[in-house]
């Protein structure tokens, strides 16, 4: 049961920081005449407690990894709980493959929506 736990909380970590590094959208800057330069990274620097956490925790990941490499039965348990995910989420997306038609489409109408103000606005700019 530990074992699970700790792949289930290998596989959380690994969701959550692409869905961390996801930097929020940028509005259109004000027309006060100045502008804003607008990055398309985010610079974050952790606090030194969150940078211990996070060592302490890659550590922890990585003598998981050794064990379940180097132990048959832990490499099975591995395998199955990945494919349960893998499973999990085949069925979450055909369940919802028209929601995420859906947000496709209107993402896709927002980005061309901008990008012909955007090139209007360059347009008009003497």
């Amino acid at each position: 049961m530990r074992l699970i736990r700790s792949i289930l909380a290998l596989a959380s970590f690994a969701v959550v920081v692409p869905v961390a590094a996801q930097t929020p959208t940028a509005k259109s800057p004000a027309k006060t005449g100045t502008t804003i330069q607008v990055g398309d990274s985010l610079d974050l620097k952790p606090s030194p407690e969150l940078q211990k956490s996070l060592d302490e925790l890659a550590a922890a990941l990585q003598a998981l990894a050794l064990r379940i490499a180097n132990d048959p039965q832990l490499r099975a348990a591995a395998v199955q709980v990945a494919t349960g995910f893998v499973v999990t989420a085949q069925q979450v997306v055909s369940e919802q493959s028209v929601v995420i038609q859906e947000a496709l489409k209107t993402a896709a109408e927002r980005i061309a929506t901008a990008e012909t103000g955007r090139k209007r606005q360059q347009t008009t700019r003497p």
